[in-house]
């Protein structure tokens, strides 16, 4: 298994991946966001690839902090195919996704995942990721 940048010819297969996230997606919108995102120089989506097959993602974001002065790397999604779960596809992307921070100065890298995501509560554990916080959203309509 190999990871590369994601190319155009993912969206389809990557579409179907953050359905499995929970958001579900069409081709249209993960090309319309894909698109957006491939503009920012601080944005990077990488795969892991078998036979062709897109066994995983991971969308990654640097910016600059508000509370320490170098850049904060996240792990904005990550996800594994059900096909390919259980075979270390989410460490082997987590270990691009590092060194693709390491390469830019970033030394410090924070993920958000879900309450009711345990299992990636434990990759995130495995691989050396520390429970920092807890996390709140709010949807803004009408406002």
């Amino acid at each position: 298994m190999k990871t590369r940048i994601a190319i155009h010819a993912d969206f389809p297969e990557l579409a179907l991946l953050m359905g499995e996230l929970g958001y579900p997606t069409s081709l249209d919108e993960m090309t319309f966001r894909m698109s957006a995102l491939a503009k920012i120089d601080n944005y990077e989506a990488f795969v892991a690839v078998e036979a062709e097959s897109v066994a995983g993602m991971i969308g990654l974001s640097i910016a600059p902090s508000f509370y320490r002065s170098d850049l904060a790397g996240a792990i904005v999604a990550l996800v594994v195919s059900p096909h390919f779960r259980g075979r270390g596809v989410a460490a082997l992307l987590v270990a691009c996704g590092e060194r693709w921070f390491a390469e830019r100065g970033v030394d410090r890298v924070s993920v958000n995942p879900s309450n009711h995501r345990t299992s990636a509560h434990r990759v995130y554990n495995r691989l050396g990721y520390e429970q920092t916080g807890l996390r709140f959203t709010k949807t803004l309509k009408g406002i």
